[in-house]
């Protein structure tokens, strides 16, 4: 991303037990068809914690939901969190989240590299 873009995820389940929890804004820093960076100052404890959830993204006009398995947390640039998110994708959500990246870059509002 050219600059950090506003998304939402919300935490759907910790270490095999599902849970209910609120839409959290988070920053995108950087995206592909297979995960993303993502950046809050909540920590998840993911080192410790198995964490999955939805993501919520709007790229261009058409808002989406995808299923997300955070990877890895490192601290950064304090108060801030990083985390690297794995994205479950079907493959239409894939051609989806292509299409809107082909848009993104074609404004140049993102960097392909």
């Amino acid at each position: 991303m050219e600059e950090p873009m506003s998304c939402w995820i919300r935490i759907s389940e910790i270490n095999g037990t599902m849970i209910t929890s609120k839409l959290a804004e988070v920053d995108l820093i950087d995206i592909s068809k297979g995960g993303c960076k993502i950046r809050t100052v909540l920590d998840l404890h993911a080192a410790s914690n198995a964490i999955k959830g939805v993501l919520r993204l709007k790229l261009t006009e058409e808002e989406h939901d995808f299923n997300a398995k955070i990877c890895w947390q490192r601290q950064i640039e304090p108060p801030y969190y990083h985390y690297g998110l794995s994205l479950q994708l079907e493959a239409e959500e894939k051609e989806k989240i292509n299409a809107d990246l082909r848009t993104l870059a074609g404004n140049k509002k993102i960097k392909v590299i």
